[in-house]
């Protein structure tokens, strides 16, 4: 009875053993497979989040560029538009005489009035003869000399620096190489004046033509003036 009872109770022993270690082996793999599970489905949920962080900062990117995008073309249709309103070389130009002109006296209006009657279709005359004026210096024997066109209506004069000789003494004729000043007389007794070294050219307004004088250099003491008359 003894031996029976013994017996029983080592195979009953080794019946728990074996229980207990296929017990603590499963609960190893749970254990093991649960770790695993969760580290994967952390590692994936991390993952979607950095993806989705990814697309999210591409995404902004996107907008941003096309943003860029939209102010760049923006900025250069500004650019064109004002380089379309900004005035060309000849009108610069045109309005630094005008400029010039405001400077000098003559009223914005009056030059508004006559840019205004201006018109595409330009006729002129041809240019007339020409005719020879002396330059009046300071040490000039003549006290006034001046040339008339179209039967008085505009009368030109000029005064210059004489020329120096060897000596350095002021000869009487003028020095061409010098600047020269010219005065238009109008009807009325207005004038005007156009300065610098020649050739020099200046148009003046009578009447509704314009009148376009060029004076260059001639004969010692002298020079040549021509003028040619246009419709506005």
């Amino acid at each position: 009875m003894s031996l029976g009872l013994a017996h029983r109770k080592e195979l009953q022993k080794r019946r728990a053993q074996s229980f207990w270690f296929l017990f603590k082996t499963a609960l190893f793999f749970t254990i093991l497979i649960g770790c695993s599970y969760y580290a994967f489905d952390t590692g994936q949920k991390i993952a979607l989040l950095n993806v989705a962080s990814t697309q999210e900062k591409y995404e902004q990117q996107a907008s941003d560029l096309e943003n860029m995008r939209l102010e760049l073309g923006n900025t250069e249709a500004e650019l064109t538009k004002l380089r379309n309103l900004l005035p060309n070389e000849e009108i610069q130009d045109l309005l630094g005489v005008i400029n010039q002109k405001a400077a000098d006296g003559i009223a914005p209006s009056r030059m508004a009035t006559v840019i205004a009657g201006l018109s595409g279709d330009e006729t002129c005359s041809d240019v007339s003869p020409a005719k020879r004026f002396a330059i009046i210096t300071p040490v000039s024997q003549l006290a006034d000399n001046s040339v008339s066109f179209y039967r008085g209506l505009i009368t030109v004069a000029g005064t210059g620096s004489p020329t120096l000789n060897d000596d350095g003494n002021p000869e009487a004729w003028f020095d061409p190489a010098k600047p020269v000043s010219a005065t238009f007389t109008l009807p009325g007794g207005e004038t005007q004046e156009a300065s610098g070294i020649l050739p020099i050219y200046h148009s003046v307004i009578v009447n509704g033509k314009e009148y376009r004088f060029s004076i260059i250099a001639g004969r010692r003491a002298f020079a040549d003036i021509t003028v040619r008359s246009c419709d506005l």
